[in-house]
């Protein structure tokens, strides 16, 4: 009885997503990007940097025209765009093809990704590099920015709800098999 509740829960999940939300939180996420990339570059010049908690936080505006993490950085912007073209078509249609089977968290994760990878394009479409400007020293981190944070956030979530996934899948099938089992 437990599997049919189970198999029922997961195909009209109370935790759907709705698409207004869904689409409302990728905005939330482009819009922070590019209204902080537009202000810092309106205040800030090229590897100008200003410190926000002391030495171990700053604002270092650069430019990004390789992948994540500042790779590839000489030529990589082209390949970069095409990735994240590629990201975000199959986003939208794992989005829209499998919105009713996702968690609340995937596609939460799904719409930060989404969100982060649009904000990124742009800029890459736009001037040919990523504007970046977040300095974290203190870790000695890549200079990132609101879609990078984004992205990293929701790669997190994804990964935690597969580990979750996995973890809860022996117990389901333990069940399940208990259940199956005949009376002796």
């Amino acid at each position: 009885m437990s599997e049919v509740t189970t198999i029922k829960h997961e195909n009209t999940s109370p935790q759907d997503l709705k698409p207004s939300v869904f689409y409302f939180l990728v905005l939330v996420v482009f819009i922070g990007d590019q209204f902080t990339k537009s202000w810092i570059t309106r205040t800030m010049t090229l590897y100008e940097s200003r410190e926000v908690l002391g030495d171990g936080f700053r604002l270092t505006l650069a430019h990004n025209t390789g992948g994540p993490w500042s790779l590839l950085r000489s030529g990589g912007n082209a390949v970069f765009a095409t990735f994240a073209t590629i990201a975000v078509t199959a986003i939208l249609i794992t989005y829209h093809r499998r919105s009713r089977e996702m968690s609340l968290l995937m596609a939460g994760a799904f719409a930060l990704a989404l969100g982060g990878a649009i904000g990124n394009l742009l800029d890459r479409l736009r001037f040919g590099y990523v504007v970046d400007f977040f300095d974290a020293k203190i870790i000695h981190w890549p200079v990132f920015n609101v879609a990078d944070s984004a992205i990293s956030i929701a790669m997190c979530l994804l990964i935690y709800h597969f580990f979750r996934s996995a973890k809860e899948e022996p117990a389901t099938a333990t069940a399940s098999q208990a259940e199956q089992k005949p009376l002796s």
